[in-house]
């Protein structure tokens, strides 16, 4: 297996010790992906109040914690999002991490405590829980499901059941919080696994995505584009929004910042469902002009092509198109079986796109006054076209690949819809050529 040196390397590998292998102190790419996963949280959280499956009505990001959700009762959940990168981990009471959170819930507690509905401790890693043959008390006492379960069926801090009394204690001290406090947030914590560290990304455009309303059918560069809009707006959202003109002047509010900058932490279920309708938003759509794709008919076009093709300077490419055309005409007859209901549209959206951009190639390819040239020029245009268009738009052509086009193109060329930039003087019929 081939290796790239450190030579290949700006600088060679980071914090290399004595040129022995060394793990990296500086992991910015680590916490950037962190962040991200953050946002995805935040895009998880959207998705279930979109579809309807709780009362959230705004998200407030990086406000009070991670997310302060807004429920339509007028109370909150608090969200702390933690990540893991070990495999199979699992977090314990005694985890740095987990204290902090629950110390950061503890603060939310004393201030807002009667608002808060839920703290929801949110990671890729799941909590501790002790199977049956788990007899230690110290194995036990880490769990953080077993302690909050305690606090929940205890009626006061002291009257937690050991040896989860002692694992609370414990907690309140490394929080640096009162017991009654902990108590309250205890028996309102909420633990939450959301998908792997590696790979989440894809999660979300495979299952998350398609959840939302109208977005099941959506071919998947479109998902990929509605989940990019979303997570950019909760990206946003977590930063200090400046709010254009009214950030240069604005009001400052108690806490230094100006007021625009928090109004711009909330994110409401509206401005949700526009970012995704903006995104998800159909490609343009061709009305029917007459014409037609000569589908069933295509074998009588062979001459007329092979004639216009021998005209442009092109006819070492008919061949090529020729099989496309006959292929394409096959795969959209059996389309048009399996979807009848459907298919003029279809068929209608394919013959003006391909002709548009067929009609275009020409259109930019008249400079060239060498006839020898200008055909190849279009020739080499329209491929360049029908692939990016069939890669980065398949919306606008019907998920149709890019030798279905160029099978339509021959079609329509065939047809006398277009030529390839020098024209027949006229067609077998004897009319002129339109192209």
């Amino acid at each position: 297996m081939h290796r790239n040196s450190e030579e290949d390397v700006a600088l060679g590998l980071p914090d290399q010790l004595d040129g022995l292998p060394t793990s990296p102190v500086d992991r910015g790419d680590e916490t950037q992906d962190r962040f991200r996963y953050q946002w995805a949280v935040g895009v998880y959280l959207l998705v279930q109040a979109l579809r309807g499956n709780s009362a959230v009505s705004a998200i407030w990001c990086e406000h009070h914690d991670d997310f302060l959700v807004e429920l339509s009762t007028g109370k909150f959940w608090a969200v702390q999002v933690k990540t893991d990168s070990s495999e199979n981990a699992n977090w314990l009471v005694t985890d740095a991490a987990f204290v902090h959170a629950i110390s950061r819930f503890c603060s939310i507690e004393q201030q807002h405590g009667p608002r808060i509905d839920q703290y929801h401790f949110f990671s890729n890693a799941g909590v501790y829980i002790p199977d049956r043959s788990a007899k230690k008390l110290k194995t036990l006492m880490s769990s953080p499901m077993r302690l909050r379960e305690a606090c929940i069926q205890a009626n006061a801090p002291s009257e937690v059941a050991n040896p989860y009394q002692t694992a609370f204690d414990r907690l309140a001290k490394a929080a640096q919080v009162p017991a009654a406090v902990l108590f309250g947030v205890m028996r309102r914590v909420m633990f939450r696994r959301g998908p792997p560290l590696r790979g989440y990304e894809d999660t979300m455009i495979a299952k998350v995505i398609p959840a939302l309303p109208d977005c099941a059918s959506l071919h998947n560069k479109k998902l990929v584009q509605v989940c990019d809009e979303l997570m950019g707006l909760v990206e946003t959202a977590s930063g200090i929004p400046t709010g254009g003109l009214d950030g240069v002047f604005a009001y400052i509010e108690a806490n230094g910042r100006p007021d625009v900058s928090l109004r711009g932490k909330c994110i409401t279920l509206e401005s949700a469902r526009t970012c995704i309708e903006n995104a998800r938003q159909s490609a343009f759509r061709y009305i029917n002009v007459g014409g037609g794709l000569p589908l069933g008919n295509v074998k009588g076009q062979r001459d007329v092509l092979h004639r216009k093709m021998r005209n442009a300077y092109i006819e070492g490419q008919f061949e090529s198109i020729w099989s496309r055309a006959m292929s394409a005409e096959s795969r959209l007859l059996a389309r048009a079986i399996s979807d009848a209901e459907n298919f003029d549209e279809i068929a209608n959206q394919l013959e003006g796109a391909v002709l548009t951009e067929c009609k275009d190639a020409e259109a930019l390819a008249c400079i060239e006054s060498d006839e020898r040239k200008r055909g190849p020029l279009i020739y080499r245009t329209i491929l360049e076209r029908l692939g990016e268009v069939a890669k980065n738009e398949p919306d606008k052509v019907e998920n149709e690949p890019k030798d279905t086009l160029l099978g339509v193109a021959a079609m329509l060329s065939g047809s006398c819809r277009f030529a390839w930039g020098v024209p027949l003087d006229d067609d077998d019929d004897g009319a002129v050529d339109g192209a």
